[in-house]
């Protein structure tokens, strides 16, 4: 997946990007496609480009009944919050319910990063992101909460790189965190290892 935009001056951009949380603040609900729609024009109004990797084995589908999937992202940025949206299917889990300005302009589904929160989610089905808290630290109660309803844990490794009049933000999605179902600490350690991994590439 690749969202280009077109190039800009910053000027441009400055208007388009206001342009565009004007807009957002006269759409009604936030169902998934107006997210995903309102990130991806604000992506592009800022002069970003996503690129998705896919993972080598393919992430468990969500299905009727079953649990949402745990996506476990390595940055806790708000360009990284849009990213992910237009990317990942779901919810994305912040500190105090309270995302970016952009993503709280464009009023992209969240929930509490809380234990009780992010484990209703998944049981209804819901895909819910983590990302690191204020300490750096990705947060345990995502882990327990993936434990607790036996949600898949799938690790996204965030890097952000110029480009020609553009920044870059690429996102890889990691394999399945494997043979750790219902355990916590070995869920979290899983997932850091993976991220880990691809940050000594």
């Amino acid at each position: 997946m690749l969202i280009a935009p077109e190039p800009a001056a910053p000027s441009f951009r400055r208007l388009r990007t206001a342009a565009v949380l004007a807009g957002a603040g006269l759409r009604p609900g936030s169902s998934r496609r107006a997210a995903v729609c309102g990130a991806a024009r604000l992506l592009t109004a800022l002069g970003v480009r996503v690129r998705v990797q896919a993972p080598l084995v393919a992430w468990p589908r969500v299905r009727a009944g079953s649990p949402g999937l745990l996506v476990v992202a390595d940055s806790r940025s708000d360009l990284a919050h849009l990213a992910l949206t237009t990317a990942v299917p779901g919810t994305v889990a912040v500190e105090g319910a309270r995302p970016g300005r952009h993503a709280r302009a464009l009023r992209l589904p969240v929930v509490p990063a809380k234990a009780d929160a992010i484990a209703a989610a998944l049981r209804a089905g819901t895909t819910v992101t983590v990302r690191p808290g204020a300490d750096g630290r990705l947060p345990a109660a995502g882990f327990a909460a993936a434990a607790a309803v036996g949600a898949p844990v799938c690790p996204i490794a965030v890097r952000s790189r110029p480009g020609a009049g553009v920044t870059v933000v690429e996102l890889h999605l990691l394999p399945e965190v494997a043979g750790a179902a219902g355990d916590a600490p070995a869920l979290a350690d899983g997932a850091r290892r993976a991220l880990a991994a691809v940050s000594s590439r």
